[in-house]
C-alpha cells in the first residue's frame, strides 16, 4: 500500500499552491476553519447542556461544576469561530497557504477514502522463462476531482500520518482480491495469477489486521496461495518482534510475504533467517544503476535462505537482458508495463508475452 510506482514528473502539492491558494482565499480559509471547529462543538456543547438538565440522571455537586467548566470553555471556542469567521488577518495568521492546502488535501483524501473515489493500478510481474505475466503488484492511485492524478508519494505519508492508511489499506486488498478473482475466471487456462499488495508499519501494528484479510480472502473466494503482501526492510525492523509475530500470523492463512525494497532501508540481515518471507524484492535503484554484483549477491542471499528473488525497475532491454545472464526468472518494470488500471491490464492479459506487452509502451 506504501510503495508507489512513480517517474520525475510527478509532482508535489507545494508546487501546486498557486492554483489552489490565493489572497482572495482568505474568506474562505475563515469558513474552512470555523465550520471544522463548530461543527464538532456545537454537538458536544448540546450534549453537555443535556447532561447539565439533570434528564438523564442526577448529578454529584462535582459533576455538575464539571460541566459549567466545560460548557464555558466550549463557549469560548464558538467564540473564536465567529472571530475568525469576522477577521481576516486572524485567519491567515492561524492557518498558512502551505498548511492550508496540506489541511484542504487531508479532508478531501478522507472523503475519497469514505466514498470509495480511489483506484488501484496494475503492473505486471513476468517470469522471465516463460515470458508471461504471472500475476501483479496493486498500487493505489487517486484522480483529484480538481488536480487530477495525485502521486502516492504525496498522499500515502498524509495517509499514514492521519492513520487513514488502515482503512485505505483494507480496502485495497479487497479491491485487489475482487480484481483477481475475476481474472482467474476469466483467465482459467494457465498458472493461477497472484496479486500482492503493500502493507505499511502503521497497517502491520494493527491488531485485527489477520482478521482482516482472513475476511477478506472468505468473501471474495480468493485463495490465500494467490494473494501476497509486500513489507519494506524499515516497516520490519520499527518493531520486530511484534512484525515478526504478525508477519506469522498472516504467513499461516496459507498467503505468501515479499520484502520489498530489499537493500535500501535497515539491515535486516542479522534477523533475515527469522522472518517468514518467501520472496526478496530487488530494490529498482540496484537495476537503475546497474550494479550487478550487487544483484547477484541479492539473488543467491535469497536463493540461500530457500526464497525467490524478483528484480523491480527494469527499463530497457539492456537491463532484461543482463538480468537473465544472472539467472534471475522473475521481473516488472517500465519495459514491460507502467502501472496501468484494471482494462488496460486485462489487455495486457490477453497478449501476456513479453514481446506483447512491450508493443502496449
Amino acid at each position: 500500500m506504501t510503495k508507489s510506482t512513480v517517474s520525475d514528473r510527478d509532482h508535489t502539492w507545494e508546487n501546486n499552491l498557486p492554483d489552489i491558494f490565493a489572497a482572495s482565499d482568505a474568506d474562505q480559509c475563515a469558513t474552512l476553519v470555523s465550520y471544522e471547529l463548530r461543527t464538532p462543538l456545537t454537538s458536544i456543547r448540546g450534549a453537555l447542556s443535556l447532561l447539565l438538565s439533570g434528564k438523564l440522571g442526577t448529578l454529584t455537586k462535582q459533576s455538575q461544576r464539571l460541566l459549567e467548566i466545560a460548557i464555558k470553555n466550549t463557549d469560548r471556542l464558538m467564540r473564536l469561530t465567529r472571530a475568525i469567521e469576522n477577521d481576516e488577518e486572524l485567519s491567515l495568521s492561524i492557518l498558512t497557504a502551505t498548511n492550508l492546502a496540506l489541511y484542504r488535501l487531508e479532508n478531501d483524501l478522507r472523503l475519497a477514502i469514505e466514498h470509495k473515489e480511489l483506484e488501484l493500478y496494475y503492473q505486471p510481474i513476468v517470469c522471465l522463462e516463460t515470458n508471461k505475466i504471472i500475476g501483479f503488484e496493486a498500487l493505489t492511485r487517486w484522480r483529484h476531482p480538481q488536480r487530477g492524478f495525485i502521486s502516492p508519494t504525496e498522499f500515502i505519508p498524509i495517509a499514514e500520518k492521519t492513520r487513514l492508511i488502515n482503512p485505505l489499506g483494507i480496502w485495497a486488498i479487497e479491491s485487489a482480491c475482487r480484481q483477481l478473482k475475476s481474472w482467474q475466471q476469466q483467465f482459467p487456462n494457465y498458472r493461477p495469477l497472484t496479486m500482492s499488495v503493500n502493507l505499511s508499519s502503521i497497517q502491520l501494528s494493527q491488531p485485527d489486521l489477520v482478521a482482516q484479510v482472513q475476511r477478506i480472502l472468505h468473501e471474495t473466494g480468493v485463495a490465500s496461495s494467490s494473494l501476497r503482501l509486500e513489507i519494506t526492510e524499515s516497516t520490519i525492523m520499527e518493531n520486530p518482534t511484534r512484525a515478526i509475530a504478525t508477519l506469522k500470523q498472516l504467513k499461516s492463512l496459507g498467503l505468501k510475504l515479499y520484502l520489498d525494497d530489499f537493500g535500501t532501508g535497515y539491515s535486516s540481515l542479522s534477523c533475515l533467517h527469522e522472518l517468514p518471507i518467501d520472496v526478496l524484492k530487488i530494490d529498482r535503484s540496484f537495476v537503475t544503476q546497474k550494479k550487478w554484483d550487487l544483484i547477484w549477491t541479492i539473488m543467491m542471499l535469497a536463493y540461500s535462505q530457500k526464497l525467490e528473488a524478483i528484480a523491480e525497475g527494469v527499463e530497457t532491454a539492456e537491463q532484461l537482458a543482463q538480468l537473465k545472464l544472472l539467472g534471475c526468472q522473475k521481473a516488472q518494470g517500465y519495459f514491460f508495463s507502467q502501472p496501468v488500471n484494471a482494462e488496460a491490464a486485462e489487455a495486457l492479459l490477453g497478449g501476456n508475452s513479453i514481446h506483447e506487452l512491450t508493443v502496449h509502451l
